[in-house]
């Protein structure tokens, strides 16, 4: 279910069929695709707490940091995955491109590695699609934390209006 950009239909059921393969095989509770921004482009299944458009814009700051780190320790490629482990559950997070974040969140008993196989094949998946992504929508922007910053207080403030 595509809730951010408007992409065209097409390519959104391509998407969609990958996630939906994704989400069924790793047995995952959601899994948001964003652009590098961190604009949703579909959510499949549900998250119990949270709005998945600040989850999508917090995880690309994170991408955003992510990279940056691995430049200064050396690393040519930041188009990497990483991994929060928490009590009940967990995130993981991959780069595809420098154009999309998978978000991947499942509950703690079902085992990183799965989650890995399986959003590895999807990656693999969606990386040709960037480039028809990127066709349709123009290259990505380039990381600029005083638009995130501004960015992240308006959808805080649109989700809990202070009125």
């Amino acid at each position: 279910m595509s809730k951010g950009l408007h992409i065209p239909e097409e390519l959104l059921d391509k998407i969609e069929y990958i996630l939906d393969h994704l989400a069924e095989k790793a047995r995952t509770d959601c899994i948001l695709l964003a652009d590098i921004s961190g604009q949703l482009i579909s959510v499949q299944g549900f998250m119990e707490e949270g709005t998945p458009a600040i989850v999508a814009a917090l995880a690309a700051g994170d991408v955003a940091a992510m990279a940056e780190l691995s430049s200064r320790i050396g690393e040519s490629d930041p188009h990497g995955s990483f991994f929060h482990e928490g009590e009940t559950k967990s995130i993981y997070l991959h780069n595809i491109s420098g154009s999309f974040i998978l978000i991947v969140i499942f509950r703690t008993e079902t085992p990183i590695g799965l989650v890995r196989l399986f959003a590895k094949r999807a990656v693999e998946q969606l990386v040709p699609l960037t480039k028809e992504f990127e066709q349709v929508m123009g290259p990505p922007k380039t990381y600029n934390p005083d638009e995130f910053s501004k960015g992240i207080t308006q959808e805080l403030e649109d989700t809990f209006p202070t009125n």
